[in-house]
């Protein structure tokens, strides 16, 4: 069953004035990321028993040691017990350390461990690779023009994402509804 489109202006591209799944930003963003992934959790999984979630944990422990749980959370887009899940497993596995904060005891610190140091040293070029492999269709300058036109999207998403600035268009999670018939999918018509 093929759907027609609308007709569009030529100088709009599908994300612009998008008609069908396909053409959304978002759908095609994480599609992207999804078939990404995969590349890294072959890597990661098959080769080094840790998970995509866990090489997170790494990776942003090898740039930042010493970083809170709460702040690896913020960095991996993780809630706590997710963030708390890796950890815990990556603690298991002598891949990483809890160390006491100083000033507050029951706050911990995080660092890799001499294991963990070795496997993200094993690891890294390999990610960098994928990474590199990915934009290889690309000119240098497409290169870069991608990466500011990411920049832009994150900042304008961060935007929308901030309490007040758009509450009207997407209410906060406590005032939505997960039930589909909620959503009056499931209601009869009178």
């Amino acid at each position: 069953m093929s759907r027609s489109r609308t007709p569009r202006s030529p100088s709009l591209s599908t994300l612009a004035d998008p008609q069908q799944p396909a053409d959304l930003l978002l759908y095609r963003i994480a599609k992207l990321a999804a078939t990404s992934a995969r590349l890294v959790n072959r890597l990661c999984e098959r080769e080094h028993g840790i998970t995509r979630r866990e090489w997170g944990v790494l990776m942003w422990l090898a740039q930042e040691p010493g970083m809170q749980p709460s702040t690896l959370a913020e960095r991996l887009e993780l809630d706590r017990a997710r963030i708390s899940r890796a950890i815990g497993s990556l603690a298991g596995k002598g891949l990483v350390e809890r160390l006491p904060a100083q000033a507050n005891r029951r706050e911990a610190r995080l660092q890799l461990s001499p294991a963990g140091v070795h496997m993200h040293a094993a690891l890294w070029p390999r990610i960098r690779a994928i990474n590199v492999q990915l934009l290889e269709g690309m000119s240098g300058a497409q290169v870069a023009a991608l990466d500011q036109q990411l920049h832009t999207l994150l900042e304008h998403a961060q935007h929308l994402d901030r309490p007040g600035s758009a509450e009207e268009n997407f209410p906060a999670r406590s005032q939505g509804k997960r039930s589909p018939g909620s959503l009056g999918l499931l209601r009869p018509e009178p």
